[in-house]
């Protein structure tokens, strides 16, 4: 594989464990701050320039986004997976074939569901019990959003495709222009268009970032033949995408729908502890950016060495991936506890808000630690194709506890103390997903074959798709 390294892809199945997770995570951990930022950026302009009310109405608004896209991110996840596998056993053509096929079912969903959306936006909200102050403008925001829902697509279509090829650092060289250009129609729209303004900016930007990310990996990967408009399908490619990525995007649909759940119980408070519990979210959001980072970076090197049939790389990963994790989340626990208030006030100066905030914070960021091993773990699950492991994991944590913790909490011991429910469904779901490492069935479910058994190490000279 040393031609493909030479092109910018990095062979992850030689060479030290940690030294690829890290080389792999730092750029990816870069262009994750820079899109946090511009949503920073979008909730401090609102949360100071139109006021509380709008800075609830856009956070409110993106559960009913995400849930509805969580399946077809579930299948760009499921593309990635085999695109990791398919390129750490050597196979390109079936990576060539993988990435056509995953574009050309890009496109064709894309316009059903910005229509779903649309239709769908009023009831969800109405759903949520979003308060009338609130109500207009998420809606308003909601409908720019899925008008341009396919460049957020796009973008996150070839985002995984350079992540199953190893490749960190160029999502990252498109990705900060966007942020900038975010940025600029922030504060030129915000002002005259209030929560449209922060919508279109939004829009406008992850639809650069998905035509420009077009355009460069053209140029610097020409192997690949990229030509997202080709429209040619593999059908055998497509089930086995499908087959590992739906179960990824229930799991998301699932984290979805019990965020939506969690929400109508916050709504419930009121308008500014919805504000505080919005600009905690963002913060959380921000600061978990070192272990979403991690976790990729182990699962697109779990993909490539599970491809490769080198098992006893995957257990070093993982261990080497743990350890700075943790480390990280030491740093920001020390880092975010005492600073709190002055990273509340960023978002609003209202007491009562940052007051609903600090309530967050310290009920969820201690728990930091059980979250890493939790992401590490299903992280490992997910890279090897173990799909339904970990939308078993979401189910039990969130379903099974978190969201019936969260009700009992707030009506034992108020609404503050619900929070207490996230670190309980952390723990649980921890425990279940290392039970499911330490079974073992995760080795059975690479997607190639004609691979030596797990265990001996060795290379394959080539691979045939799986059924």
């Amino acid at each position: 594989m040393s031609n493909a390294q030479s092109t910018g892809m990095v062979d992850m199945t030689v060479g030290s464990p940690l030294r690829h997770i890290l080389k792999f995570s730092i750029p990816l951990l870069i262009g994750n701050i820079f899109q946090q930022a511009y949503n920073l950026v979008d909730s401090v302009v609102v949360g100071n320039f139109v006021g509380s009310e709008a800075l609830a109405a856009v956070n409110t608004a993106f559960p009913v986004m995400f849930i509805l896209i969580s399946l077809f991110i579930g299948m760009g996840m499921g593309g990635t997976i085999m695109i990791s596998q398919f390129f750490g056993a050597g196979d390109m053509d079936s990576v060539r074939k993988t990435i056509r096929t995953a574009n050309t079912a890009l496109l064709a969903i894309s316009v059903p569901l910005t229509v779903i959306g649309l239709v769908i936006s009023k009831p969800a909200l109405r759903l949520l019990n979003v308060p009338d102050d609130t109500f207009g403008m998420a809606h308003i925001y909601l409908v720019i959003i899925f008008i341009g829902l396919i460049g957020s697509m796009g973008y996150n279509v070839n985002f995984g495709i350079l992540q199953g090829l190893g490749d960190s650092r160029s999502p990252l060289r498109f990705l900060i222009v966007a942020c900038g250009l975010n940025i600029v129609l922030d504060l030129a729209l915000v002002i005259p268009l209030g929560v449209a303004g922060v919508a279109i900016a939004t829009v406008v930007a992850q639809l650069f970032s998905w035509i420009y990310g077009i355009l460069y990996i053209r140029k610097k990967y020409p192997e690949l033949n990229y030509n997202p408009f080709s429209l040619k399908l593999d059908v055998h490619l497509l089930k086995k995408i499908i087959t590992l990525g739906l179960p990824i995007g229930l799991q998301q649909m699932l984290f979805s729908v019990g965020v939506l759940v969690l929400q109508r119980l916050i709504n419930s408070q009121g308008s500014s502890f919805i504000a505080g519990f919005s600009a905690a979210m963002r913060i959380d959001n921000f600061i978990a950016l070192p272990l979403m980072s991690f976790a990729n970076a182990l699962s697109a090197f779990v993909g490539q060495n599970v491809g490769a049939g080198k098992y006893d790389r995957v257990q070093e990963g993982l261990k080497a991936t743990l350890l700075i994790s943790s480390g990280a989340c030491l740093v920001i626990t020390a880092v975010v506890l005492p600073l709190g208030q002055f990273f509340l006030k960023l978002f609003n100066q209202k007491p009562e808000v940052i007051h609903a905030g600090m309530a967050y914070l310290l009920r969820v960021v201690p728990f930091f630690l059980v979250l890493t091993a939790l992401f590490m773990l299903t992280s490992v699950l997910r890279g090897a194709g173990a799909t339904v492991a970990p939308l078993l994991v979401t189910f039990v944590a969130m379903c099974v506890v978190r969201v019936p913790a969260a009700y009992v909490l707030e009506h034992y011991f108020g609404a503050e103390n619900l929070y207490f429910s996230f670190g309980l469904g952390w723990g649980v779901g921890a425990v279940l997903a290392l039970m499911l490492y330490l079974s073992g069935g995760w080795k059975s479910k690479r997607i190639v074959q004609d691979l030596p058994e797990p265990g001996d190490g060795a290379s394959p000279p080539g691979v045939l798709l799986g059924d």
